[in-house]
């Protein structure tokens, strides 16, 4: 509401007597306000962002490429992703808190026929031994799409309710993907006690646009758990940061972007990255900017243990 209101206000400057020059007056005024806006995002050139405002009904769009690419730096116009993806923020009323804000994340797979000509090549793996079990062709003996949320989930039978299976080499599913969240003091660099021993994660995604479905149905689109997370005091006004990764737990040996955080993310490495600058004022009012952007920061997490401690 706040740009609508600048916008209006940069119209009404208009001077009838001289429109030719009011009006480039005026549109070079609009231009800088934009400006201004884009610069306060503060996202180093991210990919998607939410204008500083309301969190609630916030989304941030973002590309999955493979290998992954950096969202700050320019990609070939040719490079399409392999995942189109967004974050989703809702806030909700509370009375034991200041604010409550709900996430989670959707994927979708762009699906016509180069598409699936491209996961065909680039992910079948045929040098592995039991995607054959997985992979399904058609008559003209072409790989079909696989299910997308089997293709990302931990939780599950194997080959029935997920891809996934044990390493031989590693003795441990490394073959799903998972959003974390951590939370953190307005600074970003201090971290809330409540997320620095156990972070809030899953690895379980759900179908989108299909009621029922079994590893060999055509599913485009997944859904990850929902998160709810507690923001701000309920006596006064707060500050803070929600960082939220989404990795893939295996790379199969590709490299993460020469931009990346050099700790090592177990087999696998960080597919996006995002933050939630909040603000919660006197009133109760929950206020911030979402940005997806390059990692600052490996996830820190013991993924190895805690996929164990899953099956």
């Amino acid at each position: 509401m706040q740009a609508e209101g600048k916008d209006w206000r940069l119209l009404s400057m208009i001077d009838t007597d001289r429109p030719w020059r009011s009006r480039r007056r005026a549109l070079v005024l609009m231009i800088l306000a934009a400006v201004g806006q884009l610069l306060s995002i503060g996202c180093g050139g991210g990919s998607g962002s939410t204008v500083p405002g309301t969190l609630d009904g916030a989304v941030c769009p973002f590309d999955i490429h493979w290998p992954p690419r950096d969202p700050q730096e320019d990609a070939p116009q040719s490079a399409k992703p392999l995942l189109r993806g967004m974050l989703f923020a809702n806030v909700e009323p509370s009375s034991r808190a200041a604010a409550l804000l709900r996430l989670s994340v959707t994927l979708n797979r762009p699906s016509d026929e180069p598409d699936r000509q491209t996961w065909n090549s680039k992910l079948a793996y045929a040098d592995i031994d039991w995607m054959d079990e997985v992979r399904v062709w058609d008559a003209d003996e072409k790989w079909l799409w696989p299910n997308l949320p089997y293709l990302l989930r931990l939780p599950g039978q194997e080959r029935i309710e997920r891809y996934g299976g044990m390493d031989p080499g590693k003795h441990v599913d490394n073959d799903f993907a998972a959003v974390l969240i951590r939370k953190f003091d307005a600074s970003g660099k201090v971290e809330s006690d409540e997320t620095r021993d156990a972070p809030p994660v899953s690895a379980e995604w759900h179908a989108q646009g299909v009621a029922e479905s079994d590893p060999q149905t055509i599913v485009h689109g997944a859904k990850s758990d929902e998160f709810l997370l507690h923001l701000g005091d309920a006596q006064g006004a707060d500050r803070g940061v929600v960082k939220v990764w989404l990795i893939y737990a295996d790379f199969f040996g590709a490299r993460p972007p020469r931009t990346w955080p050099k700790e090592r993310e177990w087999a696998g490495g960080i597919l996006a990255y995002f933050e939630i600058d909040w603000e919660v004022s006197d009133t109760g009012g929950l206020r911030g900017s979402v940005c997806h952007q390059r990692p600052g920061q490996s996830t820190g997490f013991d993924w190895a243990d805690w996929a164990k401690r899953t099956r």
